[in-house]
């Protein structure tokens, strides 16, 4: 059996927190469950601007994953998703794509608009997530590249460029973002 690389392994993992229905293929529903569930544990409305802007990230992220597989197709498998996030990802429009879906995220967790992450929107997050706030303090620190004790949306747009680009660590600390950890 072949080991795959950090990156691959990481990208697998993400095919595998999208595909909720566990049927072997990510769709554009799947990111759309994803935006669903900022709603409704954010109780925003459809409508909020903030939703909408994370509605549009992800769909630019999902067209970029279609431009790389064969045209008509709506629906991507294991391997066609790490394929393409591979593909899209040393791109020339990987970074806006990032960037964009940074700045969807972090304006959705910034709450009282002050353009920084605190340690409570931060926790509240992770209750979002399902995450033991146990490890919240871990995970702020190794967000909070500044030490500030704020996240900033530099921060969170950096975390996830090295979660899909650089970082071999599978559990390199952007995948939070993504609903990995």
């Amino acid at each position: 059996m072949v080991t795959s690389d950090p990156i691959t392994r990481r990208l697998q993992r993400l095919f595998a927190v999208l595909d909720t229905d566990e049927e072997g293929y990510v769709t554009w529903g799947n990111y759309q469950r994803i935006v669903g569930r900022y709603t409704a544990g954010y109780a925003l409305a459809k409508s909020d601007a903030r939703i909408k802007d994370l509605e549009r990230a992800y769909w630019a992220q999902w067209l970029g994953l279609l431009s790389q597989v064969t045209p008509g197709q709506d629906r991507l498998s294991r391997d066609e998703f790490v394929a393409a996030h591979r593909a899209v990802g040393y791109g020339s429009h990987a970074a806006q794509l990032l960037e964009d879906l940074a700045q969807a995220v972090f304006n959705v967790l910034d709450a009282d608009g002050d353009k920084r992450i605190s340690r409570d929107e931060f926790a509240r997050y992770l209750d979002f997530c399902e995450i033991s706030r146990s490890d919240a303090a871990i995970i702020f620190r190794r967000l909070d590249l500044d030490g500030d004790a704020f996240i900033s949306q530099r921060e969170v747009a950096r975390s996830l460029r090295a979660f899909h680009l650089y970082n071999d660590d599978l559990n390199t600390p952007g995948g939070i973002f993504l609903g990995l950890y």
